[in-house]
């Protein structure tokens, strides 16, 4: 049950983090883009996570150096394939830099960890499937 609150905790998070890219890149987008996007942003971190969980193993629990340098370049990165996504289909030129954007998306996925059942132990740990 836990992890099941966990994931709906990371879409609504990513839901709501994509709402606000489409509202910046296509504005003409609804909600039920955000979702998609949201949905796409959850299945990019499964895979993404694990990858992670395949070749590093799970570490110990409460590394925080060891998970927040592991996970900020692959949230990077996971962020940035979103923007490239949201922005190739946007109607006009987009002048904005997704930078801002995903660097946001990078605090919204650590946020969104303290739901994990590690998060709500008091706990970072490196080797999850949820990235």
């Amino acid at each position: 049950m836990s992890y099941l609150l966990y994931v709906v905790v990371k879409l609504a998070c990513y839901t709501a983090w994509c709402w606000l890219g489409l509202s910046l890149w296509r504005p003409n987008a609804g909600f039920g883009k955000a979702l998609a996007f949201g949905v796409l942003r959850l299945g990019i971190g499964v895979v993404f996570g694990t990858v992670i969980f395949l070749a590093a193993g799970t570490q110990p629990e409460g590394l925080l150096w060891n998970y927040i340098a592991i996970y900020t370049p692959v949230r990077l990165v996971e962020w940035f394939i979103l923007a490239w996504l949201i922005r190739r289909a946007a109607d006009t030129k987009v002048p904005s830099s997704p930078w801002f954007w995903c660097l946001g998306g990078i605090v919204v996925s650590f946020v969104a960890d303290f739901a994990s059942p590690a998060g709500v132990a008091g706990h970072f740990c490196v080797g999850r499937c949820l990235c």
